[in-house]
């Protein structure tokens, strides 16, 4: 029984030890922007109680760089569009313990600044599909509180608002905004099996004018005869969410067995969508190492309202990421992919859908990075462009664009 629980709480403090990460680890290691099967600090923005494993920690971003575009013009001077960085983000989680007890309760705040929400981009894109370039929001920012009772249970609430709105004598031309609330818990209901529950809610407002309305010179005045011309994306409409997976460990692998479930509801002015998965997936500490993979169900419904065409699809999606010390400790490499095949159809049309191999993106079949990791205190990691071991020797000749999309670091206080 002894050996029973030793183990057990080797496998929790190595669990622990790796779980610290950022988003350009979550961007290599299975090309999502959710970590479904294995933890890390980036789940505190859906599950704040999860700040109890991520006490005292400096976090920061400087964002994504796009696929850059091609710019044609004389065939001998052609060349790629620079592209900087978007959405760079910082912040910080400090916690105070109220006893001298290693697991006694603790208190956590947490606050970040200019980090997007993936519901933002979903709520921009919507208005895409309906011929709105939306503003981009700005104010951007979490902020977030959690308790771990010390008796293996914690529980966390948090906030987020993104927003922008442009009024003319008390008219609403353009509109973008935003606003979420989280709940959550971080449950050790026995040893070796922990539950993580979170529920998510929100509100989006989004209007849209377009730009030609303007009147003057330079055009920056809305003409008042096209008052009726602001087009509704949303207008104090919702979206919810609930996410809910365990964490089972398996000595024999050293690691855990991780079921998932999650559902989304996201309701707007002209669409309803339902996006549902669930799955299951392993993680396992490697020698000098990380591994996880997993296997999920995905469906995702959208109706119009009003009575237009619907679309479906449903599929399934099979994920890993791997991770490894080479050479140097404080040195690893890391490579992931994702494997997307869903059946969609709107009702006129059907067929197959996947995700796109190698566009660049974090969402396309592979991905490669790179990470160094100072006394598991300071962690810096790069997500390398796909294009790399191509255009190496560009770094000395040539016309490279970049080397890296993604660098992000935390340090722990």
């Amino acid at each position: 029984m002894i050996k029973r629980r030793a183990l057990a709480l080797i496998l929790a403090a190595g669990f622990v030890i790796g779980s610290y990460a950022t988003d350009a680890r979550v961007a290599v290691m299975g090309r999502h922007n959710t970590p479904w099967f294995y933890r890390d600090e980036v789940s505190v923005f859906n599950n704040p109680a999860d700040m109890s494993l991520y006490p005292n920690m400096i976090y920061g971003s400087f964002g994504y760089v796009p696929k850059p575009e091609l710019v044609v013009g004389d065939l001998a001077s052609m060349t790629y569009q620079y592209n900087l960085p978007r959405d760079p983000h910082f912040g910080a989680m400090i916690s105070h313990r109220f006893s001298d007890e290693e697991n006694g309760p603790m208190l956590s705040i947490g606050a970040f600044v200019n980090r997007r929400d993936y519901m933002v981009n979903k709520l921009i894109e919507a208005g895409k599909a309906l011929g709105c370039d939306l503003h981009e929001p700005t104010g951007k920012i979490d902020l977030m509180f959690g308790y771990d009772l010390g008796n293996g249970l914690a529980v966390g609430v948090g906030g987020y608002a993104a927003f922008q709105t442009e009024t003319q004598n008390d008219i609403i031309w353009n509109q973008t905004e935003f606003y979420k609330g989280a709940l959550g818990i971080n449950w050790n209901i026995e040893q070796g099996l922990d539950l993580e529950a979170s529920f998510n809610a929100g509100v989006t407002n989004a209007r849209f004018t377009p730009p030609d309305r303007k009147i003057g010179n330079p055009p920056t005045i809305y003409n008042p005869v096209y008052a009726d011309s602001v087009k509704i994306v949303s207008s104090g409409d919702y979206f919810i969410r609930g996410d809910v997976r365990f964490f089972s460990a398996v000595p024999a692998i050293n690691g855990s067995f991780v079921p998932q479930v999650s559902l989304e509801f996201m309701n707007l002015a002209e669409t309803k969508e339902i996006d549902l998965n669930g799955g299951v997936g392993i993680n396992m500490n490697i020698d000098r190492g990380f591994f996880w993979a997993g296997l999920q169900g995905v469906y995702t419904q959208t109706d119009v309202v009003g009575g237009g065409a619907a679309s479906e699809s449903i599929g399934a999606r099979l994920s890993f990421g791997i991770e490894r010390n080479i050479m140097w400790d404080w040195f690893l490499i890391r490579v992931g992919g994702k494997k997307e095949i869903r059946h969609f159809s709107n009702g006129t049309t059907s067929g197959w859908w996947e995700n796109t191999p190698s566009d660049g993106s974090d969402g396309d079949l592979v991905g490669l990075g790179f990470g160094i990791n100072i006394d598991n205190r300071l962690r810096i990691d790069f997500v390398a462009s796909e294009d790399l071991p191509y255009t190496f020797t560009n770094m000395i000749s040539g016309n490279m664009y970049h080397l890296f999309n993604r660098v992000s670091a935390t340090y722990r206080f």
